[in-house]
């Protein structure tokens, strides 16, 4: 999460037209991509994260999914699992693990000008996680009654990106 690590700035349609720093992407509100992984168990149960007071955006909210920004270069996929990885320590690839891939969403910001894309995921894990602690001060697993109940303490864009992932796993058949 460095402030001078590189971002790419997308357009209406989602085309790069710039690279920048995290750091300018963020005060200036640019448009970019990120990756919202919703983890979850085989009881039902979600990952919640509690965000560190370090974070550069939200700091000291709840994320009801895992993920973060795309760095310049990195595929969809690959940014995904990095952050599950260095977030929770899930392995993606591991064949005890599932991961799902269910496409984009354009996320807009509460003030309905600015936005991100979202690319949304879903991976289904039983592994002991163990929390990146620069970003993660802790994880919680919890109910959909129970995320219910804490959705006013979630950070807007993960909460908007666990329902629409939700819901296109309500629509597949597959799963």
């Amino acid at each position: 999460m460095a402030a001078d690590e590189l971002v790419d700035v997308v357009d209406e349609n989602n085309n790069v037209i710039k690279t920048v720093t995290r750091e300018y992407m963020r005060i200036n509100r640019l448009a970019h991509r990120a990756s919202y992984i919703v983890c979850a168990d085989r009881q039902g149960r979600y990952l919640i994260e509690v965000r560190t007071l370090q974070k550069d955006y939200a700091p000291g909210l709840l994320d009801a999914c895992v993920g973060g920004v795309m760095q310049h270069g990195e595929s969809p996929v690959q940014a995904a699992k990095r952050e599950v990885l260095e977030e929770v320590g899930i392995d993606c690839d591991s064949p005890e693990n599932e991961f799902y891939d269910l496409g984009t969403l354009k996320i807009m910001w509460a003030d309905n000008v600015h936005f991100l894309y979202g690319y949304l995921y879903f991976a289904v894990s039983d592994s002991i996680t163990v929390r990146q602690q620069s970003e993660v001060s802790g994880i919680m697993m919890l109910s959909l009654d129970e995320i219910e109940r804490i959705k006013d303490n979630c950070v807007r864009d993960s909460l908007i990106a666990f329902y629409e992932i939700k819901k296109r796993l309500q629509e597949r058949k597959d799963y």
